[in-house]
């Protein structure tokens, strides 16, 4: 089997990823792919965009808005299901249980409310289609392959 990694994904970001996929024999290539990081080659119905934490795919919904608005709304006029996998367990399973990260002087990192970010997730799954998945950093290859191998809903 053959994934194919977007080259605008930054080159080391996901060594998790690739060390699961070397251990399973499944060979990476770097090529421009139309939406999301990953793709299976030949199977472009599904793609998978990585985010590392919370706090990036917080970034992309409210900083990023526009680019991933409309990388969502690309996906959807090419039949394509995004999943948005995002490498970080969230307490109780929900988003809204979620809570930034402090600086040193207590003061939280991030300022967004989990609840309006939960919010915010679920039109974009409405209007588009995109689904926002969550997964334990040390399993991302195994689930991301789940994904796109369609065995994970």
């Amino acid at each position: 089997m053959v994934l194919l990694e977007d080259t605008r994904n930054q080159a080391g970001k996901h060594a998790n990823i690739h060390a699961w996929c070397e251990r399973q024999g499944i060979e990476i290539i770097r090529q421009a792919l139309c939406v999301g990081d990953y793709a299976i080659a030949c199977r472009h119905d599904i793609c998978v965009d990585t985010k590392m934490d919370v706090k990036e795919l917080a970034m992309d919904v409210f900083q990023e808005h526009r680019r991933f608005r409309e990388e969502c709304e690309r996906a959807q006029r090419c039949g394509i299901q995004l999943i948005v996998l995002v490498e970080e367990t969230l307490p109780g399973g929900r988003l809204d249980n979620w809570r930034s990260p402090m600086w040193r002087d207590g003061k939280p990192m991030c300022l967004f409310d989990p609840a309006t970010l939960r919010k915010a997730c679920i039109t974009m799954q409405e209007k588009y289609g995109v689904k926002f998945r969550f997964c334990d950093g040390r399993s991302t290859g195994k689930v991301l392959m789940e994904y796109l191998e369609g065995e994970r809903k």
